[in-house]
């Protein structure tokens, strides 16, 4: 009988644990990923370009990119947010 620290052993064992993991929960060997739902994490996402835009380390344009909104989407939702108007633009106004 092999030594239970013998690497071809210890190889048989696993790969026993593996069979009955996947007969339980499939050929990935667990019932689901491990990560959070992409909701939340757009949800962290949205906030934290909010957070950089309102401290003035994101322009505008840069906000809109890494979301991929346009500006008139972004405006609405930083409206919504902050719950006040974005203030106008110096170099657009017109």
């Amino acid at each position: 009988m092999a030594h239970p620290d013998d690497p071809v052993c210890m190889h048989d064992e696993y790969g026993r644990a593996w069979e009955t993991r996947r007969a339980k929960y499939g050929d990935r060997g667990h019932n689901g990923a491990y990560i959070r739902p992409a909701s939340a994490l757009g949800r962290r996402a949205l906030a934290l370009v909010m957070r950089l835009h309102d401290e003035g380390t994101l322009s505008e344009g840069q906000c809109c990119k890494a979301l991929d909104l346009d500006r008139v989407e972004f405006r609405i939702m930083r409206d919504a947010i902050l719950g006040e108007p974005t203030p106008p633009c110096e170099g657009n106004a017109g």
